[in-house]
């Protein structure tokens, strides 16, 4: 548990630091309390990867792809052959998590037109998934 209502729950990985250069100010990611259960109500399904083990979604994460709004940053990874979609906001002194959910084939083929990929074999695989 953090300060201020904050749970920790990782580290940024090398693979993201190097993509992701002078973003982030901090490459521990937080997560509200409130947010956290914002998430959990509305997808409950996420509770064992938000709870457990974030930082396999952190290290399993292989690409990034726009958002629209200013300071956060969509990522996307894999873990036990489900693609998840999180967030990352910037806006404050503390790296946060925003929203995090499994990603269905519709999203990733709305999203697949901005992705930056950091690794040629997980885009192949997605290329897979999507087709």
């Amino acid at each position: 548990m953090g300060s201020k209502n904050r749970i920790y729950l990782g580290i940024f990985s090398n693979i993201i630091l190097h993509f992701m250069r002078n973003i982030f100010t901090k490459n521990q990611i937080h997560i509200t309390k409130n947010k956290y259960n914002k998430i959990l109500n509305k997808h409950n399904e996420v509770k064992v990867v938000l709870t457990d083990n974030f930082q396999d979604v952190i290290d399993n994460t292989f690409a990034t792809c726009e958002y629209s709004q200013e300071g956060l940053y969509n990522f996307i990874s894999i873990v036990n052959d489900k693609y998840i979609i999180y967030s990352i906001s910037s806006n404050h002194y503390y790296t946060e998590v925003a929203t995090l959910f499994y990603a269905k084939k519709r999203l990733l083929k709305k999203c697949f037109e901005t992705i930056t990929f950091f690794n040629e074999k997980k885009k192949k695989d997605l290329v897979d998934y999507l087709n």
